[in-house]
């Protein structure tokens, strides 16, 4: 069953051919806007650990904002493969999605990753108007 290692919000993530997670900006905590609404780029990245010989993880990302819950905003699917670590009978597997999000208020948001429907990460974050 996949297992989240770890997950981190950055400005922007990606995935190499050989399985080497890029993360730029990464942990950002504030999103300063000059007014709302407004919109911002955001990763999502992280790593699993799955067994060799199971199935795809199905990961999504859902957003939790002041005015309430966001449903799904991207959903995706992440395999098993001979990447950057192994342990006994387990392998690493990276992932990085980016989304445009919509910010219509102030206060806590934060991005929700869920694996095979289960929540495993909060990646929260705060936006702020900068006058």
């Amino acid at each position: 069953m996949a297992e989240l290692d770890y997950a981190l919000l950055a400005d922007y993530a990606r995935v190499d051919a050989d399985g080497t997670l890029t993360a730029v900006g990464a942990h950002r905590t504030v999103i300063a806007v000059s007014q709302l609404p407004a919109q911002q780029v955001l990763a999502a990245a992280g790593r699993l650990w799955m067994g060799r010989r199971e199935p795809a993880a199905h990961l999504s990302l859902s957003a939790r904002t002041p005015e309430g819950d966001v449903g799904t905003i991207s959903a995706w699917q992440v395999r098993p493969g001979l990447e950057q670590g192994e342990v006994p009978g387990r392998v690493s597997a990276c992932f990085a999605v980016a989304v445009v999000a919509p910010l219509s208020s102030t206060g806590p948001h934060a991005l929700v990753l869920s694996v095979n429907g289960e929540v495993v990460a909060e990646l929260p974050f705060g936006v702020v108007v900068e006058i």
